[in-house]
Parts: structure tokens; C-alpha cells; sequence
């Protein structure tokens, strides 16, 4: 039940978990660490076996009580008295063998330390233990198993599987100076710098927070100190007689920098070996004694760093565009074959839209972190075209030009002395040419037929690719069709936006009324309750179905006809609708029903029904208010005309939901061939499921690499993705991140963002990752990193969105307008800095968020 560092084998992780697999790595190549043993997570289960604690954890997890209530009745389980003689006796055994009386006794879980996922500082450490205390430490160590931030931290990162807990008891080192060290730069991200946070005495008043550390920037390769940051530190941590204390540090040593020269080289060089042992970027605490000798107490990998192996390293700065969050507004993981299909879409609608003779390849379009990222080093090496295209996307993703405006103040300097030079893509022009044609063609059918005219070029586009996916034999024809519709979707929703051109007449209309009447009349009504909207349409029609089911008394089922016809209509869809390797609502309608129930709770459907009305109704008497002001200030003639642009705008927005229905639609069909490929390999043996076919690579299922361990590596970093809080905008190949151009006091009670639709409102907080698993109550602020037109039914319910990603023209943006809710966007690690039931002011007008409790 307990194992020197000496004997730990690879094949013992399960028994010794994360921290003291790593010490006995180190301790077995030579690094200097303390000598220690590990007290397996055969002891913990055996203790919990024997004492019959499992259901009753069980029990405890499953009630309807805080997090904080169930650690406090989980952690009252393990006592000291029930600890075996015999696990007595070998602890005081291998305790008498160490060198020093003294130890550390550290958690060592095996759900921590994890590649992706650390679980740092989730569960406890003590220090200085003496052999008379070390049966109770052992018995804390074991208790923090059920730390109520562990027990949250795995509710957030959905752990689910067996876990145990491993003990680690080392050696305690007498530090004059201590400290973390990591081999990359955990703040900027960039590779190439290590970071040292360095103080006086043991490394515990670090950890703590009881002292601010000096900082040490230091180029990796010639270990030359980049900046250092020398803080006043006030006090030290050491030993005690028993555990430890904290005392003033010398008033002469306060101001000065806790590490010598030498010191400096010797963490440089044990830094590039713990890297080069464990091939990934270590955060490691180290220990330097009496007599200057360095030690590593602890090392694990930094998992918060984007990764960057997926981008090309060649001597050059590269700039990579986070495609899937900024221009999609997709905050989830794809799935790899759905990251080749989407992704592919940006070098075919590049060679369409530019008419190249020798079309681009799709190197410049990289999957990292389970997301699309697009090169723009091109883009970047023009500073006016780089400030252009941050300005253009705005719309989808409004931080986005601040972002690229900071990247370029930085960098720019850089990218334009690379030899990469950006030319005017003349094919373009070519391309506008020839769209002349449709813009006419659209602008030839009266305004209220336009809806049925793109809803009938839809369907014409659908049922031409429902007849050719009736034909497909081979994988190569699979994967030709889904390229093929995703560029035959294109080119339709091209055409499709000509018809609805007049969305753009809100900031002219906006201008003018401003102009004429200053703040009178709010604009932002104008877009309540779009008519002709496929997206007021689904909200509507889910709470009809609440209504029905309500009134028959009926539980709603995926069975019901009624369900059937809305499955039939919008089943297509999906809460991750971009990725066709994620299920469709027609295959789990799990999330409608939960809605439809949420909605059937004190008759929600009829106010929800009552409201989308109602809020159409302000907006034409909005556009009559404003028609009779300008009457009387302007004349008939300019009101009639002012009249046409807000009525055609309210038109246009609507329609402007539509192709996007119709992508959807190709990538269902397109999932249903793909799934079929999956039925194929499975039948063969090659898959376990149909479904495991989108975690494979285009080229792996090109080239036979059908491989059952492939997929299971791939679901792994894929789950490990999809928990993924916030995405860089812009990650250089460097590694370093550019989330936003603001920086924020995570202290302070104002958050300012930047506004996307107006009006106030307070209001408790609830943030969402995952619509499926919404908790959302009517009257609650949903709070996320971005939305896409299946979260739609939650807004019903919410009465103001915060989040990071968005802009005017993503769903977001529209929606929230829709239904005439504040919402405000912009605000980094939103979801981070605010916790479910906080009272929050959302300030539309102002873009701010002020947290009240």
C-alpha cells in the first residue's frame, strides 16, 4: 500500500495519481528531489471498502444540498480511528527510514496533475509534518478528496469516472528562497520565456497569496533576464515547532531581489531538463536550502497555454485568426472530420471569390485547441488592410478591431519586415462583376415576396443535393458530396443576401433619426420581433407546442405528431449546429423537450407568446411614431421615405436568418452520408460506432488509417476541448495569446464591455457552457462566451445576455435586439469573473455590467 519514489513503475499512475508520478519520474532521472513515498489509492479505497463509505458518498453527492454542504457531510466520513493498525504500522515504518524528521504531505489524486487538466490547488498540503501528526495529515489528505472546490471543479469539467487519492509524504527542505517556475510564460503564453515568482523562505506564503513574489522574466535559450519585477515583501514562511509560521523579513532584505545570478542560471538549466523530460511546458515549485543547493518539490504541465503545434513554425511570425469563435461565432470544439469540412470552406470560397487560375491549398486553415484558426500573416503584413479587415468583422465580433489593433501596435513592425508582402486581389473585382446580375435579379421581386423567393431557392438547393446524396458508393464520393455542398451552399446564400440587402439601411436609419431628434426615440425597437424570422418562428412554435402540451395534460415526448411535424421542420438543427459530427436535434430532442417543460412551468408560453407580439406591435408603432415626427419636421415625402427604409430594414433582418437555416440543412444531409460511411466501417470492424467516423481526419480516412485507438485519442483531446472556457482571437506561433485589447480588475465591481442592444435590467447571473445542460430560470441573465441560432429558445426566458464573443450582426446581437433584452459583450473570462446567482445591473445603453452582491 505504499511505494518509494524508487519503485514507482509507469504502469503505477492509477495507484500513485498525478503528483507523485511525476516526483518519482523526476526522482528516477536524476533530478534533485526530495526523497518520498507515495501512499497508493489502494490504501484510500481499502479504507473506504472497509468502513462501507462508498454509498454513503454516494448518497451525499446525489442530494438536492450545496456543494459546500455535501463536502462538509462527505469529509465528517473519514476519521482518524478507523485507519487500520496495519497502514499504521507501515507508515511509521517508512517514516523513520527518511533522512529528515520533517515532511511535506501532499494529495496526490489521481484526477490531478492531469495532461489538460491540472485540478490545481483543488485539494490539500501540509507542511512540516512531524511523524506524531502524520496519521491526521495522511487522514485531511484523503478528506480534500471532497474539497468543495474539487467537488465543483469536477462538476464543471463533467468528471464522472472512478477516481481515488494517493498520499505523497517527501522530505521537507529548509528554503531560504522558494518559488514556482514556469517553462513557458502562463500570462502571455509565448514559449520561448520562463517565469519565475521567487520570495524568502518556504514556497507556502507564495502559494497562499500572504506575499507578493519578485518576478523574473528569462529568454529560455540564452538565459538571459528579460524584466524583473522586485516586490516589497513584508514577511517570510517557516518552520515551526509544529506545521509553520509567518515572521517579518529583515527590513534590508525587503526590497531586494530574493535570487542571485547564480541561482538564476541553475533554475534555467533544471528548467530545460524537467521540459525536455516531460515534453511539454512544466509548472514546477523548486526549493534552494542553506547551503544553495536547488531543489524541485513539485512539477506538472501548464494547462492553461493554447497549443500551438498545429501551426507552422518556420522561422517566420505567423498571426493565426480564431475562425470557428470570431467569424462563426462557434465557442465549442469541432469535431476533426467536421473542423476538415468547415475549414476546407475557406480556401473554396477564396478561390471562388478571387477567381484564381492556380487555386490555394488549405494549409493557411489549422485545427488547434478543437477550433478553426486561419492564418493572416498575409493580412498582418499591411497595416492598412489588417485595420480594414478587424473593422469589416466587427460586425460578427465587435472586440475583434480592438484585438487586431493591439496585435499590430506590438507586432506590427515585424510582420511587415518578414518578406511577406500583401497584394491587391484583382480576381475580386471579377467576382463583383459577375454578381451584378443576381443583385438585379433579387432587386426585380417586390419586397414581400422576397421570403418565398429565398426560401424557394433553398429547397431547390436542397432537393438537388438530396438526389445526388441518393447515389454515393464510395468514401471518396462521400467526402467529395459534403465539400461540394458546403461550396453549392455558398454560392446559394450569396444570391440569398442580395435579397436582403436593406438590412444595412439600420445605420443610415439610425443616423438620420439621431440627427433630426437626437435620443427621442429608441432605434433598437426596430428590430423586435422580426417578421419573416425562421429564428421567431422556432421560438414560437416551441411554445406552442408547450401551450398544447400544457392544455391536454400531455408529457411532451419526441413521439407526440405535433412534436413530429416540428422535428420534421427544424430537426436539422442542433445546439453545436457548425460541426455535422454533433448530433442533430432529430436524433436527441432531449434539449427541445427540457424547453418545452421549461416553458409548460406557471404557463411561461403564455407570456413568451403574448411578449413576441406585443413587442412586434412596438415596433410599427415605433416606425408610425417617427413617421408622424418627421411629417411635421420634414414633410410627407421625406417621412414616407424614412417610413420605406425602416419597414425594409425589419424585412431584410428577418430574412437574413434564412441561409443560414439552409447551411444547416447541407451539413445534416451532409452527416447523414457520412453516416452512413460509418454504418460501413463499422459492420467491417474498423469503428466501434457510426459515429466515431468524425473523429477521424479527411486524410486518415483517406489514406486507411481507420484506426480505433486514433478515435479514442481524438475523443479525449476533443472532450478536453469542448470544457474550454475562453479562445484566443489571435494566437501567434510564438504562443502567445490575444483574447481582447481591454484588461479588466477581476476585483472590481464594473465590468465594461461594449453594447450590443439596449435597455437596464437587474438580475441574477446564470452562466451556460452547454444549452442541453441549461439551468436557466425566467427572469435570470444568461452569460456565456458566444451563442448560435439553436440557443434562441433560452432567450425567451432570460431578460439580459453577457458575452464575450459577438457583435451587431451575430446571433446574439440580433436576437437579443429581437427580444428586446439588454446585452453587452466584450468582457474577457466573463464567465470566470461572474458565478451563478450573483446580482448583476446589465447596462445596454453603456455596455457595462456592475455586480451588486
Amino acid at each position: 500500500m505504499i511505494k518509494w519514489f524508487k519503485e514507482i513503475k509507469k504502469s503505477d499512475f492509477e495507484l500513485v495519481g498525478g503528483k507523485g508520478y511525476n516526483l518519482s519520474k523526476m526522482y528516477n532521472y536524476g533530478l534533485k528531489v526530495p526523497n518520498g513515498f507515495v501512499i497508493t489509492s489502494k490504501a484510500y479505497d481499502i479504507y473506504v471498502n472497509e468502513n462501507n463509505l462508498k454509498p454513503k458518498i454516494i448518497e451525499n453527492l446525489a442530494n438536492n444540498i450545496s456543494s459546500l454542504d455535501k463536502s462538509k457531510a462527505i469529509k465528517a466520513l473519514f476519521v482518524k480511528d478507523r485507519m487500520s493498525d496495519y497502514l499504521i504500522s507501515q507508515l511509521k515504518d517508512f517514516f523513520s527510514i527518511l533522512d529528515s524528521y520533517r515532511v511535506a504531505v501532499r494529495s496526490s489524486s489521481t484526477m490531478e496533475d492531469l495532461p489538460g487538466m491540472s485540478f490545481a490547488g483543488q485539494y490539500s498540503s501540509y507542511l512540516n509534518v512531524t511523524g506524531e501528526d502524520l496519521i491526521e495529515k495522511v487522514i485531511r489528505c484523503w478528506q480534500s478528496l471532497w474539497n468543495e472546490r474539487a467537488i465543483d471543479y469536477r462538476n464543471k469539467y463533467n468528471v464522472k469516472a472512478d477516481f481515488s487519492h494517493g498520499v505523497v509524504v517527501q522530505e521537507m527542505i529548509d528554503s531560504k528562497v522558494s518559488g514556482v517556475i514556469f517553462t513557458a510564460n502562463p500570462i502571455s503564453g509565448i514559449r520561448s520565456e520562463i517565469l519565475v515568482n521567487s520570495s524568502y523562505g518556504l514556497g507556502e506564503a507564495i502559494v497562499s497569496g500572504r506575499v507578493n513574489p519578485d518576478q523574473y522574466t528569462i529568454e529560455h535559450r540564452s538565459g538571459r533576464l528579460i524584466r524583473e519585477e522586485i516586490s516589497k515583501k513584508e514577511i517570510l514562511c517557516k518552520y515551526d515547532k509544529k506545521g509553520i509560521e509567518y515572521v517579518e523579513v529583515d527590513p534590508i532584505l525587503q526590497e531586494k531581489g530574493s535570487l542571485e545570478s547564480n541561482y538564476i542560471e541553475a533554475i534555467v538549466k533544471e528548467a530545460e531538463k524537467v521540459q525536455d523530460y516531460f515534453g511539454t511546458p512544466q509548472d514546477m515549485e523548486f526549493a534552494i536550502d542553506e547551503q544553495s543547493e536547488f531543489y524541485i518539490v513539485q512539477s506538472r504541465d501548464i494547462t492553461t497555454l493554447f497549443p500551438i503545434e498545429a501551426f507552422d513554425h518556420d522561422g517566420k511570425l505567423r498571426a493565426y485568426l480564431a475562425a470557428s469563435s470570431v467569424l462563426l461565432g462557434m465557442k465549442e470544439a469541432f469535431t476533426p472530420l467536421g473542423a476538415d469540412l468547415y475549414g476546407g470552406m475557406f480556401p473554396s470560397v477564396i478561390n471562388v471569390m478571387l477567381n484564381r487560375k492556380k487555386p490555394i491549398s488549405d494549409d493557411f486553415v489549422k485545427y488547434a485547441g478543437g477550433r478553426i484558426y486561419i492564418d493572416i500573416t498575409y493580412l498582418m503584413s499591411s497595416k492598412l488592410v489588417a485595420k480594414q479587415f478587424g473593422k469589416a468583422f466587427s460586425g460578427s465580433d465587435l472586440p475583434l478591431k480592438d484585438t487586431m489593433d493591439y496585435v499590430l501596435e506590438k507586432h506590427g513592425q515585424k510582420f511587415r519586415s518578414q518578406g511577406i508582402k500583401f497584394k491587391i486581389p484583382w480576381g475580386a473585382l471579377r467576382y463583383g462583376l459577375d454578381s451584378i446580375g443576381d443583385i438585379r435579379v433579387a432587386r426585380g421581386v417586390k419586397p414581400n415576396q422576397r421570403y418565398n423567393a429565398i426560401r424557394a431557392m433553398g429547397e431547390e438547393f436542397y432537393q438537388g443535393i438530396l438526389k445526388k446524396s441518393e447515389n454515393l458508393n464510395t468514401v471518396e464520393e462521400r467526402l467529395e458530396f459534403c465539400s461540394d455542398a458546403m461550396l453549392k451552399v455558398f454560392r446559394l446564400t450569396q444570391k440569398q443576401a442580395f435579397y436582403c440587402l436593406e438590412v444595412s439601411n439600420y445605420s443610415k436609419i439610425e443616423k438620420t433619426i439621431k440627427g433630426m431628434f437626437g435620443d427621442r426615440f429608441n432605434i433598437d425597437i426596430l428590430s423586435y420581433s422580426l417578421p419573416e424570422c425562421v429564428t421567431v418562428e422556432l421560438g414560437l412554435e416551441l411554445n406552442r407546442l408547450a401551450k398544447y402540451f400544457d392544455e391536454n395534460a400531455l408529457e411532451p415526448t419526441a413521439d407526440d405528431s405535433k412534436m413530429k411535424a416540428f422535428l420534421e421542420r427544424f430537426g436539422h438543427r442542433s445546439t453545436v449546429e457548425l460541426d455535422f459530427g454533433y448530433k442533430r436535434w432529430r436524433e436527441d430532442p432531449e434539449y427541445l423537450l427540457n424547453q418545452i417543460k421549461s416553458y409548460m412551468v406557471d404557463k411561461m408560453y403564455e407570456r413568451n407568446i403574448a411578449e413576441v407580439f406585443e413587442k412586434a406591435k412596438e415596433a410599427e408603432k415605433l416606425i408610425q411614431e417617427i413617421y408622424e415626427a418627421v411629417e411635421v419636421k420634414k414633410g410627407r415625402s421625406r417621412a414616407e421615405k424614412i417610413k420605406k427604409w425602416m419597414k425594409d430594414y425589419r424585412r431584410a433582418a428577418g430574412m437574413r436568418e434564412y441561409p443560414k437555416f439552409n447551411i444547416v440543412q447541407a451539413l445534416d444531409l451532409s452527416r447523414k452520408v457520412m453516416l452512413e460511411q460509418g454504418e460501413d466501417y463499422q459492420r467491417r470492424g474498423l469503428l466501434d460506432k457510426a459515429e466515431d467516423i468524425f473523429f477521424l481526419r479527411k486524410s486518415d480516412i483517406l489514406n486507411g488509417q481507420i484506426l480505433k485507438e486514433t478515435v479514442h485519442r481524438n475523443k479525449e483531446i476533443y472532450n478536453k476541448e469542448m470544457s474550454r472556457n475562453s479562445i484566443p482571437r489571435v494566437v501567434l506561433n510564438t504562443g502567445e495569446t490575444f483574447y481582447s485589447a481591454q484588461k479588466f480588475d477581476p476585483d472590481s465591481k464594473l465590468l465594461q464591455g461594449i453594447s450590443l442592444s439596449g435597455g437596464i435590467y437587474e438580475g441574477k447571473v446564470r452562466i451556460i457552457f452547454d444549452p442541453n445542460n441549461s439551468e436557466l430560470k425566467e427572469g435570470e441573465i444568461l452569460v456565456t462566451e458566444s451563442t448560435n441560432p439553436a440557443w434562441t429558445p433560452l432567450f425567451m426566458t432570460a431578460k439580459g445576455l453577457i458575452m464575450e464573443y459577438g457583435g451587431p450582426l451575430s446571433h446574439g446581437g440580433i436576437v437579443a435586439r429581437e427580444y428586446g433584452i439588454p446585452a453587452v459583450v466584450g468582457i474577457p473570462s466573463v464567465t470566470e469573473l461572474l458565478k451563478d446567482g450573483q446580482l448583476v445591473r446589465i447596462n445596454g445603453e453603456a455596455g457595462t455590467v456592475e455586480i451588486l452582491e
